[in-house]
């Protein structure tokens, strides 16, 4: 046994240092803001991993970002779209702009927003704490979703908040399992077959309104619809299946 696992048996079995890390844990989260208690508590009874997929409540994400770096840039936009059953609810969304000061850059020469439509935006931290009460205890999905949590974990810090608790799936993984289930490494050799404009053109979805957060989310959507009804022939049944893809 390593030094590290048996100071955590000790730790554990003492009592004391029992209660400081509990007494810790409850100070950490009664100096969280409101808005996240409140998000924390959906968790509560969240999807077990036997949870067929049909019953989860899936919520498909991309945001659109000043630029590339997750510790300097800001979030542009958030788009959502919730997926239940197998099916794309159109009237379970959520879109906004965020009110930030740009500077142009590189992303925002990709997907054209302007000061002028961030303007009438939320503040970052009204937008971030609706789309928490939107998405709640959902499964996050996204392609290359990793950057979209990654921004939205560094604005929840600034806003005084823990990081999203939401179990996330990645599709380019999903396709990637999809496709080639006996070779995990194929994405390292070939990655722009896993880019979102590849995967549309190889499952026939046509990219339209790309490089926007909504038009992105609907592609996403569609994109996971279709893997699922791979996966499933594969076995790929449960939210457990599907987070033991990596």
């Amino acid at each position: 046994m390593g030094n590290g696992a048996w100071r955590t048996m000790q730790i554990l079995h003492s009592p004391v240092s029992f209660i400081l890390i509990v007494f810790d844990f409850l100070k950490k989260r009664k100096s969280y803001p409101p808005f996240w208690r409140e998000y924390e508590d959906c968790f509560k009874e969240s999807w077990p991993k036997e949870a067929p997929v049909e019953e989860i409540r899936f919520v498909v994400l991309d945001t659109e970002t000043t630029g590339l770096l997750v510790k300097k840039d800001k979030i542009l936009s958030i788009a959502a779209a919730g997926l239940k059953n197998n099916r794309l609810d159109m009237e379970d969304t959520f879109e906004c702009y965020v009110n930030q000061e740009i500077k142009p850059g590189e992303s925002v020469t990709v997907h054209g927003i302007l000061s002028k439509e961030t303007r009438g935006g939320l503040p970052e931290d009204l937008a971030i704490r609706n789309f928490l009460a939107f998405c709640k205890d959902s499964v996050l999905v996204g392609q290359h979703i990793g950057f979209d949590v990654a921004v939205f974990n560094a604005a929840l810090k600034g806003m005084g908040a823990g990081k999203l608790e939401n179990t996330i799936l990645d599709t380019a993984k999903l396709a990637l399992m999809a496709e080639h289930p006996f070779d995990p490494y194929y994405v390292v050799q070939k990655p722009e077959e896993y880019s979102l404009d590849a995967l549309c053109k190889r499952y026939n979805i046509p990219a339209q309104e790309r490089h926007t957060a909504a038009g992105d989310v609907y592609i996403t959507a569609i994109l996971f619809l279709k893997l699922l009804a791979r996966l499933r022939q594969r076995g790929l049944n449960t939210l457990g299946d599907l987070k033991a893809v990596r």
